[in-house]
């Protein structure tokens, strides 16, 4: 297996995730890391961090993604325009249509890289269904479990004022008992 040993910062560089995701990614499991000497280092393969690239890249929600590719088109916009060699795209257009089996090949290698970066991101939203459904039964759990730590406190209360209202009136008979005597 092809695997990157990567630092937080290169891992932030590489899956577009800021420093914050990277640790709460570790945090969660969804990144494994190993101690080093030197601090933590993420352990993932290459397919994975391609996965994730991709599917960063692709989500509205990545502020790294989104600031990369403002950079990039800033960049583009200050390059000049590429000078076009017509000769090369005339024996470029006669090579396609002689050859149509690459053209297919294309069309086909295109088509499996489309497949595999929705077959990504349907795997980050599996993950992320499965966190939402733990965190619901963690909170459920959370609740009746207050829920009934809230009964028990009720009927502690209620058993104090009752005790509170018996001493009450005990107190009261006996001073009433002390005045009755004198």
């Amino acid at each position: 297996m092809d695997e990157l040993k990567l630092t937080i910062q290169e891992a932030q560089e590489t899956l577009l995730l800021s420093q914050s995701s990277v640790y709460s990614w570790i945090d969660k499991g969804k990144l494994r890391s190993i101690e080093t000497p030197g601090g933590k280092l993420i352990v993932i393969s290459r397919k994975e961090a391609d996965e994730i690239k991709n599917f960063n890249l692709k989500s509205r929600r990545n502020k790294v993604s989104r600031q990369l590719q403002q950079k990039n088109s800033e960049e583009t916009a200050f390059q000049e325009a590429p000078v076009i060699n017509a000769e090369v795209l005339e024996s470029e257009s006669k090579n396609d249509t002689q050859n149509p089996a690459s053209d297919i090949t294309l069309q086909l290698i295109s088509r499996i890289e489309e497949l595999a970066l929705e077959a990504g991101r349907f795997k980050q939203l599996e993950i992320l269904r499965n966190e939402e459904k733990e965190n619901v039964k963690f909170w459920q759990e959370k609740y009746h479990e207050l829920n009934a730590d809230l009964k028990k406190k009720d009927a502690e209360i209620s058993e104090l004022k009752a005790e509170i209202r018996f001493l009450k009136e005990k107190s009261t008979k006996s001073l009433f008992n002390i005045f009755k005597g004198h």
